[in-house]
């Protein structure tokens, strides 16, 4: 049941990341018992991890995709920019010279996606993008850190980020990862910290642009009730 329990939980969250389930969609525990060919129970088991994880809201026989503010947002952003230079500045003591070289490989392979044109471009772009902050965690090898921070990295607004992009944003972060990078490589703490911080806090300029530059006139009453 645990392995059970724990493949649903995966793909469950895999669609919630992708947009298959979008903010608002309901999961009826029967409706995906009977597409699964499991039990309920397991089905249970694995909504309540992902309402433990901020990614549901609990509802009657299911769960409800947990939507996002504009002060969840900048509340996710706050929290990593204060983790991620942390994690940073330790994988540039700690990362083992197999995670640095995976790193280098990820910024190639995110470069190349900017640069192909195939229609599922964004995806393979995000996925590369998502691959590093996650590398970049683990080679901090710290269990706390990577706790805290693993929610964070996957929330769906972080990952659906990259649609608002334009070529140059994509070219600006891929540098951004090299540059963290090299400061690992150099075993330099201090600039590690400091590349992801600004890396962290342009990305949050760039999703604070886009917020304004698309909100409806009813938004602002909306947001101060």
């Amino acid at each position: 049941m645990p392995k059970i329990t724990d493949s649903l939980y995966a793909e469950l969250r895999r669609r919630i990341m992708s947009g298959v389930y979008p903010p608002g969609a309901r999961l009826r525990e029967e409706h995906i018992a009977e597409e699964m060919q499991v039990s309920r129970t397991p089905v249970r088991a694995a909504l309540q991890r992902l309402t433990d994880d901020g990614l549901l809201q609990a509802a009657a026989r299911g769960a409800i995709v947990a939507g996002w503010t504009q002060w969840d947002v900048a509340e996710v952003f706050e929290l990593r920019r204060l983790l991620e230079p942390h994690a940073a500045g330790l994988a540039a003591e700690r990362a083992t010279p197999e995670q640095i070289e995976a790193l280098d490989r990820l910024n190639d392979e995110m470069l190349a996606h900017v640069k192909s044109r195939r229609s599922d471009r964004v995806e393979r772009i995000q996925s590369a993008n998502n691959r590093f902050h996650h590398l970049l965690v683990e080679a901090a090898h710290s269990g706390r850190l990577k706790a805290m921070l693993q929610n964070f990295i996957d929330t769906p607004i972080m990952i659906g980020s990259f649609y608002f992009y334009s070529e140059e944003d994509m070219l600006n972060s891929v540098e951004h990862h090299r540059q963290v990078t090299q400061a690992i490589k150099r075993r330099d703490r201090a600039y590690a910290e400091q590349a992801m911080a600004y890396h962290l806090s342009v990305s949050f300029m760039r999703f604070e642009m886009q917020r304004v530059n698309t909100v409806s006139p009813a938004a602002p009453d909306d947001a101060a009730e």
